[in-house]
């Protein structure tokens, strides 16, 4: 009986020790090193809470969110709509009717390039206005493209400008010819699209007189070469043309 009565005696005193190391660790862990100190910490207990600890994907101040999951509802950008829309009043394009279109324009690129200078030759139309109604007097036209993503149309009002020495398509019926006035080609004989028949040399652009025809057109005293003019833009110019002979 006295084995047992030691053994549990000893059990007792280490339950004990393991007691008093425990309560030395958390007097530790509280920064109090001798009784006064405790004394003090239970007399003024700290008036704020120790810092929180981040934990990482806990949403914790200092941790990154995940980047948000893109809304499925919103479509795809329409990089032909954002080109028409990129497009200002007063912009010069280099872009013209190749006389393919069957009776309708067909413009020589599918969206907008990049405006050039007004002033250089490469300028064949201007805008004019942007999603308005369009005028549509001779030597003036529009451009308009429908998104299949947004159901929005974009529309272009075109005004053409015209550059001495540049040739365009014409049809010859007898001796009247209508001009395809938005066109443009190379001065050079070459088999034209089915809706033309002619190449159609521009001579001169000139500030329109009043009462002007063809005969406004001569270049030079007794000039007898044969000459077809139109009016166009409003009928402030006078765009004189010839049959194009050259090779």
């Amino acid at each position: 009986m006295t084995g047992a009565s030691d053994g549990h005696s000893a059990a007792k005193v280490w339950g004990l020790l393991g007691a008093i190391a425990s309560v030395l660790s958390i007097l530790a862990w509280l920064g109090v090193s001798n009784p006064e100190e405790l004394k003090e910490l239970l007399d003024d207990p700290p008036s704020s809470p120790p810092p929180a600890v981040d934990i990482p994907g806990s949403g914790a101040a200092g941790v990154d969110d995940p980047e948000p999951e893109p809304d499925p509802s919103t479509p795809a950008p329409d990089p032909s709509e954002e080109a028409f829309q990129a497009v200002s009043v007063g912009d010069c394009l280099a872009v013209f009717d190749t006389g393919r279109g069957d009776g309708t324009i067909e413009w020589s690129a599918e969206v907008p390039p990049d405006p050039v200078s007004c002033a250089s030759k490469q300028a064949v139309v201007q805008v004019t206005g942007t999603n308005t109604d369009c005028p549509t007097s001779y030597g003036k036209s529009f451009w308009s493209y429908r998104s299949g993503v947004s159901d929005n149309t974009t529309r272009l009002c075109l005004s053409r400008i015209f550059h001495a020495d540049y040739c365009l398509l014409g049809r010859q019926s007898g001796d009247s010819i209508s001009l395809g006035v938005m066109t443009a080609v190379p001065c050079r004989r070459e088999p034209v699209p089915a809706a033309y028949n002619q190449i159609m040399h521009i001579t001169g652009v000139y500030r329109a007189p009043a009462g002007a025809t063809a005969d406004n057109c001569r270049r030079v005293a007794g000039d007898q070469t044969r000459y077809w003019s139109w009016l166009v833009d409003d009928g402030a110019i006078l765009l004189c043309t010839t049959i194009y002979q050259g090779s």
